[in-house]
């Protein structure tokens, strides 16, 4: 078959690996300069073993089936060495020490109680624990995933956009644009039997600091509620800062994202130095309060991208990725991703079931 892949994110171009591979003609389409440069660069690179969901049990599964076959492809680019810490805040956390300790052990994920001191104010956090856990090296996944497209026989086409009138050309089309979902499917022959779901779109920034020396190789979640974490970006010295309200310019729930007009010139732009609108001392004054050292962090940009996730989950916090067939004819396969590594899970799914 004739394939075009629209996406050219972690979950576009490996599902574009596994179609090529089974000597399907693939065509990946991304309009922006380059591969990975969406969401899939402008995130905390965290490779999720399912700490940060404890109430969402089906997450978790997810990213501890997904991760097996995500080191099995990209392994190169996984960095297991440094320490995670994962804290449960003393005040507003939605979930208890006690609860949390109880769903690592129910899920097998694997903790030790530690004080966290040098890291962590003492008197707002109730648990601390280390865990192990993977960070993504963005460099060398892009590194990879370009070497592994160009060895399946993948047609990249950087700086295209995927037009309506494409579709015809092609027996089945994989949607893997993200937050831009909607609009990629709207338009293409026979796109009113598709459906257009509702989805909570998030303008986030995440700024990337240089921190003390201590900090070296060290990643802070504070968690479970509208709290702070600080991880590092493997191969570069730097970390970078999420925040689940300070990091949010815009959120709301529709058809597609909207970007604040002064935010726009930023957008999936890697990270951008100096940029005249920014959070950076809402996130120190917020982040220092329960990682103490993130007073000490020297500014060094901020990266801006639009985070897209199921509506109406704050109760569970669930990040599923879910592949499915639209249309009557069936030609369209969409991709709503989750976490980064279901993406060889999600892969492997489009061949297996779709195509």
């Amino acid at each position: 078959m004739k394939i075009a892949v629209v996406g050219g994110g972690i979950f576009g171009c490996t599902a574009a690996i596994y179609a090529a591979r089974e000597q399907h003609e693939v065509h990946l389409y991304e309009r922006s300069e380059s591969i990975l440069s969406g969401a899939s660069r402008g995130n905390q690179y965290r490779l999720h073993q399912g700490y940060h969901y404890p109430r969402s049990p089906d997450t978790v599964r997810e990213c501890i089936d997904g991760n097996v076959s995500f080191r099995d492809e990209y392994g190169k680019a996984v960095d297991d060495s440094g320490r995670h810490l994962y804290a449960i805040a003393e005040n507003k956390s939605k979930t208890t020490p006690e609860e949390y300790l109880r769903f690592c052990e129910g899920m097998d994920l694997p903790y030790t109680v530690v004080s966290g001191g040098e890291f962590l104010s003492p008197e707002m956090v109730d648990l601390v624990v280390e865990v192990p856990e993977g960070r993504i090296d963005p460099s060398m996944l892009r590194h990879l995933v370009d070497e592994k497209m160009q060895e399946a026989g993948v047609q990249v086409h950087i700086r295209t956009a995927f037009t309506p009138v494409m579709g015809w050309n092609y027996d089945k089309v994989i949607v893997a644009a993200y937050g831009n979902t909607n609009a990629a499917i709207s338009g293409l022959p026979g796109y009113d039997q598709c459906r257009l779901d509702m989805f909570q779109f998030e303008v986030v920034e995440k700024p990337v600091v240089r921190m003390p020396p201590s900090f070296e190789g060290v990643g802070v979640v504070v968690m479970d509620g509208e709290f702070c974490c600080v991880d590092p970006i493997a191969g570069t010295g730097l970390h970078a800062l999420g925040h689940v309200n300070i990091g949010v310019w815009n959120r709301h729930v529709g058809l597609a994202a909207e970007v604040p007009y002064h935010l726009t010139p930023y957008m999936d732009k890697g990270i951008v130095q100096k940029p005249s609108h920014t959070r950076i001392t809402e996130f120190i004054e917020g982040g220092s309060v329960y990682i103490p050292p993130l007073a000490e962090a020297e500014y060094y940009g901020s990266m801006f991208t639009v985070r897209t996730v199921l509506p109406n989950k704050d109760a569970t916090d669930e990040r599923p990725t879910l592949v499915e067939t639209l249309g009557k004819d069936q030609r369209y396969i969409r991709i709503f991703s989750g976490k980064i590594g279901s993406a060889c899970q999600s892969a492997q799914d489009v061949v297996d079931n779709h195509l």
